[in-house]
């Protein structure tokens, strides 16, 4: 059914009903324009009641729902069939300092949580870049910056309140945590904790909150921060740098970059491999620790072609993944979680990265990153009543290697290009591993085969899920496939 043969949808909050012909862009604003197109009905609610009568619609019309908060998920498709509901007016937070919590509207990017919580002298765990949703990153489980001091955003959680059509009764909101009386309740929780794409709308969710004192920084929010540049005839040593810094401990992360140099460096548009490496403490604990004296060391200065040690502001956290923040062009992401990785490896990746990229200056934003972190504090709460039944399935790995492909003009040509691309980087990230290799759920394939993100019990028990609260397929979800 085309948008004109809709029936009306009178709601007080802003609706529209897109021609097939209008401009994508004057409907839909995502970070990706692949397996996008111009929707049916466009919703965008400013409250409950507006969510719960838009997805009562869309049942009523055969209409799949997408939910939009940050928009940066290009594996979810928009459709001619499609009701997309833009939560961008569900813009609350509120910090509850006694309890150490705050509460967000399911529109809430990351860029604007971090500022909010700075000035109250808090933070929370968020993602890597600032113009990503908040609530989207928790349903693929939510890597960042603090994976070693308090686990992945999945772990801080508190609850959630989502508006279902389930099986049983009619479309409508609920608060659900781990502690929630129903046992179903309570399985829905755990699963919108690492695999929630698909199971209803959240309008709102509860994170830990933590003092920025506490960090004990330099200057009070100055993160030691140490990087290194490489050019392409030193990225083994580049890599073996990385490598010798597993398995990281304390509060630190690393990430090995694979990228082309950007407008603003010497010779733009050469490979590069950007080694940065942080420390949340004192500066002396951060220089007193193993990573540092790789780090400091004289052969890691000799081979970076520059190697400079910094404080970084925590409000500049993510400055550095602003360029990548640009809305268009065809992205495609995949992501893969390892126990370990070596420094073979990590050249293939290299020369399968220049190779894809070499004389195409279209492809040049894409990139490998390669973030590492202490698997500590993620294996406790993976141990705890309130966290072990969450959707986090790769405690025990602490690599993850990323693969975003990034083409300006896009086309089907360079997307089916840009697929078999991101294939090869995943097989060959996982030439080493034992065992099964195990999906980063933020960066789902398209279209996904859930039984390369979580294992098969987690499956089973997600179709569950998905059919006590979602019976009817009315929000689309990775098993669903492209539609």
């Amino acid at each position: 059914m085309s948008s004109s043969q809709l029936p009306p949808l009178s709601l007080t909050c802003e609706v529209k009903f897109p021609s097939k012909d209008d401009n994508l862009h004057d409907h839909v604003v995502r970070w990706s324009d692949i397996h996008v197109s111009v929707p049916a009905v466009v919703v965008i609610p400013e409250s409950e009641s507006d969510v719960v009568a838009a997805i009562v619609y869309a049942k009523d019309n055969s209409l799949r729902v997408v939910v939009a908060g940050g928009g940066h998920a290009p594996f979810i498709p928009v459709t001619a069939k499609t009701l997309y509901l833009d939560l961008r007016r569900f813009k609350s937070i509120v910090l509850d300092e006694g309890a150490s919590t705050v509460t967000i509207g399911g529109g809430v990017l990351t860029g604007e949580l971090l500022t909010y919580l700075l000035e109250r002298g808090f933070y929370a765990t968020l993602p890597n870049s600032s113009a990503v949703g908040v609530v989207g990153a928790v349903l693929g489980v939510g890597n960042g910056p603090f994976n070693s001091l308090h686990g992945f955003m999945a772990d801080n959680v508190e609850s959630v309140r989502i508006v279902t059509l389930p099986k049983e009764g009619a479309a409508a909101s609920r608060n659900i945590s781990h502690s929630s009386t129903g046992a179903d309740e309570r399985s829905l929780f755990a699963a919108v904790c690492g695999a929630g794409h698909g199971l209803g709308v959240i309008v709102s969710m509860t994170l830990r909150a933590y003092k920025v004192a506490d960090l004990r920084l330099e200057g009070g929010d100055q993160v030691w921060n140490r990087r290194g540049v490489f050019p392409a005839p030193a990225i083994r040593d580049a890599a073996r740098a990385f490598v010798s810094l597993l398995p990281l401990t304390g509060p630190a992360n690393a990430t090995l970059l694979i990228a082309r140099s950007p407008p603003n460096m010497p010779r733009p548009g050469s490979p590069i491999a950007l080694l940065v490496a942080a420390h949340f403490g004192p500066s002396a604990e951060a220089e007193a620790s193993p990573a540092a004296k790789i780090l400091l060391g004289e052969d890691f200065a000799a081979k970076a072609a520059v190697a400079v040690t910094e404080g970084v502001p925590l409000a500049k956290l993510n400055a550095s993944t602003e360029p990548f923040n640009a809305v268009g062009g065809s992205k495609i992401l995949s992501g893969t979680y390892l126990h370990s990785i070596n420094e073979d490896v990590i050249v293939s990746l290299f020369e399968r990265f220049v190779g894809f990229t070499n004389e195409r200056p279209d492809l040049w934003n894409t990139y490998i990153a390669i973030p590492t972190w202490n698997t500590t504090k993620s294996l406790q709460l993976g141990a705890s009543p309130e966290r072990k039944d969450n959707f986090h399935v790769a405690r025990d790995r602490n690599v993850l290697v990323l693969s975003a492909v990034w083409s300006k003009t896009g086309g089907a040509d360079i997307e089916s290009e840009s697929s078999t691309y991101s294939a090869e980087i995943q097989e060959i990230a996982g030439r080493e591993e034992s065992g099964p290799l195990i999906g980063f759920a933020n960066n789902l394939a398209f279209p996904a085969k859930l039984a390369d993100y979580y294992p098969a019990d987690k499956v089973d028990e997600l179709a569950r899920v998905k059919t006590q609260w979602d019976p009817n397929g009315l929000f689309w979800s990775p098993s669903m496939g492209v539609e």
